[in-house]
């Protein structure tokens, strides 16, 4: 048995005994001041062969500690090590907060109490009252195979990252209760006991590299909130330090696949633990390794425009935050300016720009809930956790005056321009009128990519967009609602529901004039392009193609008409020699508007019946269009529930080299009552390259038109 597991047992034995004896009560009266000579303490021997094996007493500081060793007084030489890490302060963690919400106080507490590991918010007992699910087993056993019934294989995943522990480490701070540092003792050891390292390389939940990562990073900050515990022993610090260890030099030596943000976390994770606890002596190893991931990735995970490759914006918002944190921790305990590229801070920039531009302008009215798109794998942001990031991004970027306006909410800085901004690279680009909560704005997504696997994080949704009006999202993205699970063929049909194409506001190719099964009409390629850009003070134009298909290829116009009447048209044109039917699918609202939407099929559009702020909508096209109601679906979790919502599409049949047209006006208005629009083709469809119509709202005529170049 190797030294690990025996001193795991040892001090598992003792801690079980300690928590049989002792209510959550008991400790929380004796506790508090309990002195170290009152806890039983594991056998030594291999502990301090071990731990002197893996330290560099060279080290400066730890001069006495090497003395004592090499004089074969490591009793002596392992509380001295204690005690200089107890008070050292040459070294500091960015990531140390004493902020503890209520929610973070119940679930330190939720994990003393039958083992309720806090996972994520999409896997809870109890959502309202926000209990985690149970580990307990047989008495006080924890059960770390355990996984709720139903659940995709991502709470087996993040189970193992720990992230109440940090939680514990907080409460520990703010109370000085040991009944938090016991519940670490106990939970950590028995992991370790029941789950050791692979022979060889990760595997797929325990220790595969994200879940290393996270569980370093959180090790990291658990132990600065602990170690001032009495029952943060010597024997705990030889434990904590051996295992930490084992979990960098093994995280050093498998770099994850591809360019993506599991392979950025840990090298993130690698430079912190190679800068925190440098007094180990492959720490400096860890931190080169970390540091050369990133530089080489730098270029690799973003693309040019500022986007990361995922190409979704909540993994994008997580990177630049692990990216964040690593320079404050080189700033903090001043690294060289070297480790990390100069080419880094350009990127980095550009990256928060991202953000900032597809932030919706509900984000500067106080309680708003949804202030970001939510394409691909992502889930919207509140304001709140915006906020948290531009206050990072402005840290960052101290001169940068949108940035400073973003992070006050308006109150400093300069206000961001509202000109179209592409991001030709990942295939987003934005339309807007303004920053207030009233303003208008239109994203659309239109990607590059040649990730289109049920892993990953891009959709199969080219073409697709979300139109936001004075505080409603009138086309929200349907979602994720589910993670992969290879084994359970249900989990898998509900997440490639949400990933297809026909579950998006874009244009997809069928055999039958009806609704097909999942992913029957879903295109093969996201090849997304810009054709053209134009604006001035009046109006807004994007144009692109997406070739989804090997013989059709969709081609959508977004006209912005911002006055002297504000409205948008779409023109979505197939062209190709495929033959069968080309349908326009759209999906509205979200799951609490099911009744403010109305069909109108015989106008082949639908329009909203708010109290003020609606839309109508309305299409046409060169030849008869059929609308065909649709049940769309919402989720922004990952717990495999969603909500219906009203959705429909439309329908023309696509002849060989005939292309199908549509005109689409998306009208905002207070009160739908009585409005007339019209539209029409007005220019020759035999060149393919010029596009004119005649738009007419009331008594007002709007001709449109664009020309490509090629």
């Amino acid at each position: 048995m190797s030294f690990g597991n025996k001193l795991g047992i040892h001090i598992l034995l003792f801690l079980i005994t300690t928590f049989i004896a002792c209510t959550d009560n008991d400790i929380q009266e004796n506790n508090n001041n309990l002195p170290p000579k009152d806890e039983p303490t594991p056998p030594q021997e291999e502990a301090e062969k071990h731990l002197f094996d893996i330290l560099n007493l060279d080290y400066p500081g730890l001069e006495e500690i090497k003395s004592l060793y090499k004089r074969d007084e490591n009793d002596a030489a392992m509380q001295k090590l204690l005690t200089y890490y107890r008070s050292r302060t040459a070294i500091e963690n960015p990531n140390l907060t004493a902020t503890l919400n209520d929610t973070e106080q119940g679930y330190a507490d939720y994990a003393i109490d039958e083992y309720r590991f806090y996972v994520n918010d999409n896997y809870l007992e109890d959502k309202d009252r926000k209990i985690p699910y149970s580990l307990k087993s047989n008495g006080q056993m924890i059960n770390w195979q355990f996984a709720p019934e139903g659940a995709d294989n991502e709470y087996q995943k993040q189970l193992h990252r720990h992230n109440w522990i940090p939680m514990q480490g907080k409460a520990y701070q703010k109370s000085k209760n040991e009944k938090y540092m016991l519940s670490w003792k106990e939970v950590y050891t028995d992991w370790i006991l029941k789950n050791p390292k692979p022979n060889g390389k990760p595997d797929k939940f325990q220790w595969h590299q994200l879940q290393m990562s996270t569980r370093i990073m959180g090790q990291t900050e658990s132990f600065e909130y602990f170690k001032s515990s009495p029952h943060f022993t010597p024997e705990w610090l030889s434990f904590f330090l051996i295992h930490f260890a084992e979990h960098a030099d093994y995280l050093s030596m498998y770099k994850y696949s591809g360019e993506n943000n599991i392979l950025l976390s840990q090298a993130v994770a690698l430079v912190f633990a190679g800068t925190l606890f440098p007094e180990l002596k492959n720490a400096p190893q860890w931190q080169k390794t970390g540091c050369e991931i990133i530089n080489d990735q730098t270029t690799k995970l973003f693309l040019e425009d500022g986007m990361t490759n995922d190409l979704s914006l909540h993994y994008h918002i997580g990177i630049v935050d692990g990216l964040y944190d690593l320079k404050r921790l080189i700033q903090l305990n001043k690294l060289p300016d070297n480790l990390l590229s100069p080419q880094l801070d350009e990127t980095l920039l550009k990256a928060t720009k991202v953000v900032m531009h597809f932030t919706y302008p509900s984000y500067f009215e106080k309680g708003s809930k949804q202030c970001s798109p939510a394409f691909n794998d992502s889930w919207i942001k509140t304001r709140s956790v915006l906020n948290k990031n531009f206050a990072k991004y402005a840290a960052m970027f101290p001169e940068d005056s949108e940035l400073k306006y973003m992070q006050t909410y308006g109150n400093e800085g300069t206000l961001p321009d509202s000109r179209i901004k592409t991001f030709e690279d990942s295939g987003f680009y934005v339309l807007r009128n303004g920053w207030t909560p009233e303003s208008t704005m239109l994203i659309l997504s239109n990607n590059i990519s040649s990730k289109l696997q049920d892993s990953s994080h891009n959709q199969l949704d080219n073409g697709t967009f979300e139109l936001y009006h004075n505080g409603r999202n009138f086309f929200p993205d349907s979602g994720v609602c589910s993670y992969m699970k290879e084994d359970d063929a249900e989990v898998m049909k509900l997440r490639r529901w949400f990933r297809q194409t026909k579950a998006h506001n874009t244009m997809v190719l069928g055999k039958s004039e009806d609704h097909e099964d999942i992913g029957a009409e879903n295109i093969s390629k996201a090849e997304g392009k810009l054709l053209l850009k134009e604006e001035n003070a009046d109006r807004q134009l994007i144009v692109t193609k997406n070739q989804g298909y090997n013989d059709f290829k969709h081609r959508r116009a977004v006209f912005y008409i911002k006055q002297p009447t504000e409205f948008f048209v779409l023109v979505d044109e197939g062209f190709g020699t495929a033959t069968g039917y080309a349908k326009l699918y759209f999906h509205l609202c979200g799951e609490t508007s099911v009744n403010n939407i109305i069909l109108d099929s015989q106008e082949a559009g639908a329009h909203t019946t708010f109290e003020n702020n609606n839309l109508l909508i309305r299409s046409f096209g060169n030849q008869a269009i059929t609308l065909k109601p649709f049940d769309g679906r919402i989720s922004y979790q990952t717990d495999r529930k969603y909500s219906t919502r009203k959705a429909y599409s439309l329908v023309m049949k696509k002849q060989r080299s005939i292309p199908v047209r549509y005109i689409t006006i998306l009208y905002p208005v207070s009160k739908v009552s009585n409005q007339k629009i019209s539209a029409k083709f007005t220019d020759d469809p035999s060149n393919s390259n010029h596009v004119s119509i005649e738009v007419t709202i009331g008594n007002q005529v709007y001709p449109l038109s664009f020309q490509l170049k090629h």
